[in-house]
């Protein structure tokens, strides 16, 4: 690590220091330097979008073309410009040919192995968050060969994640009013999970209760009372775990899958198509998959749902609320009607208060991709009298925020815990 903190000193010893972003990598690496005392950032720039009086950290932000123009202004002082490209190695490509473009040639780029270094060193000290709750977001809570889209996490990692997080932070319900609750400068989080998979009732109310931790469960409501799986762990089983060889055509595209490789590939390009499709012909393709395939429609005790005893026992306890999630976890994006979308949404709200005893006020968008959600949704969402949507994406938000489509941080089971909610703190805090 000697490397990249004599490389980033010399940098700012010798220029005065821009960082090109403003997300996670430009605040890791803002913190990671503040932290070792290496030297002075100026400012935070982004190509374009920045709001008005933004700020990171104290730091202005400001877009490419004014700091070109801050830069002509000082073309006759001996002071010398340095952009650091703080961004993912993906973009670099793009944004050197714009600074290029701008006859800026005074910039550099970080390799993965440095990157990788500064943010395990970031340990983000003296950071206080200006946005002080945290929505985390877990599905399955399991020991399972079922984890191609990274949805488990074993119920003794979970145990230790709500251990930690019951002793270092105050845990919101997120039905609560919040503004009476919420101080500044205290930390909060938020526990939800999405879908209703059995092993919520099984494994992970358990340890909530232990440890006094309450968590919003979000329901689909088709699969309750049935060993159906959901349609995206059927495709994990037939392509991962049973290892499906062989060429066939889906839909019109022809799929060669003699690998893992081949097997991933068409795992994800596959959902992604069907994901886009309403409950009709998302059931009909499924249908035609097996049949192109020639396997059988499988059942799980594993992978299910929970049954309605089993929802009503979660409803009952005083650590879990049931929140809505459609009833065919459905994407309640721009591309279905509004009678759909009101559909989906209506009858699966009255489907768990008629199961749960209760009223739901609080809603996930299934999928909760930028895409996955609408204007036409969110006033359906707002008409059924929801007062909170939660949709996935990293960030954090205040009590004085607006209550829909808040962000939610996943959680893997790759995550130390400690790490991640340092991380949450200072990146998106």
């Amino acid at each position: 690590m000697n490397d990249i903190i004599i490389k980033l000193k010399y940098i700012c010893e010798h220029y005065r220091v821009c960082l090109y972003g403003a997300g996670m990598y430009a605040r890791t690496l803002y913190a990671f330097m503040k932290e070792q005392n290496i030297g002075q950032i100026e400012q935070f720039i982004v190509s374009k979008g920045a709001p008005l009086n933004d700020t990171v950290f104290g730091k202005n932000v400001i877009e490419l073309g004014e700091y070109v123009l801050q830069k002509n202004l000082k073309s006759k002082s001996r002071e010398k410009n340095l952009i650091i490209l703080a961004v993912s190695e993906q973009y670099y490509a793009e944004i050197i040919e714009e600074l290029k473009n701008r006859k800026i040639n005074q910039y550099v780029t970080l390799s993965n192995e440095e990157w990788q270094m500064v943010i395990q060193a970031t340990q983000f000290e003296g950071i206080v968050p200006q946005k002080n709750i945290a929505i985390l977001m877990y599905h399955r809570i399991i020991d399972s060969d079922y984890n191609f889209w990274k949805l488990n996490i074993s119920p003794a990692i979970f145990e230790k994640h709500m251990k930690y997080i019951s002793e270092n932070y105050n845990v919101l319900r997120l039905e609560e009013i919040w503004n009476n609750i919420v101080q500044p400068n205290q930390k909060y989080v938020v526990i939800t999970f999405d879908d209703g998979y059995v092993d919520n009732f099984r494994f992970a109310l358990p340890i909530l209760e232990k440890y006094q931790v309450p968590a919003t469960v979000f329901v689909s409501t088709d699969l309750i009372d049935t060993n159906e799986m959901y349609w995206w762990d059927e495709l994990e089983k037939i392509f991962i775990l049973d290892s499906y060889v062989g060429e066939f055509v889906f839909k019109g595209i022809s799929y060669r899958v003699v690998n893992s490789d081949d097997s991933n590939a068409a795992c994800i390009a596959i959902r992604n198509r069907i994901k886009e499709m309403n409950p009709a012909e998302q059931k009909k393709s499924m249908r035609e998959l097996r049949e192109v395939l020639g396997v059988e429609k499988p059942s799980t005790s594993e992978l299910r749902c929970v049954n309605t005893n089993e929802l009503r026992a979660m409803a009952e306890s005083q650590y879990i609320t049931i929140g809505g999630h459609t009833k065919s976890h459905l994407s309640m994006g721009k591309q279905h009607s509004e009678e759909l979308l009101r559909s989906e949404l209506e009858e699966s709200l009255e489907i768990l208060k008629r199961k749960t005893g209760k009223r739901i006020n609080v809603f996930a968008y299934p999928f909760g991709g930028k895409e996955d959600w609408c204007d036409t949704a969110d006033r359906i969402v707002a008409e059924c009298g929801i007062a909170k949507s939660v949709l996935v994406g990293s960030g954090n938000i205040n009590a004085s925020d607006t209550m829909y489509n808040l962000p939610r941080h996943m959680v893997f089971t790759t995550d130390n815990i400690e790490k991640k909610m340092i991380r949450i703190w200072g990146i998106y805090g």
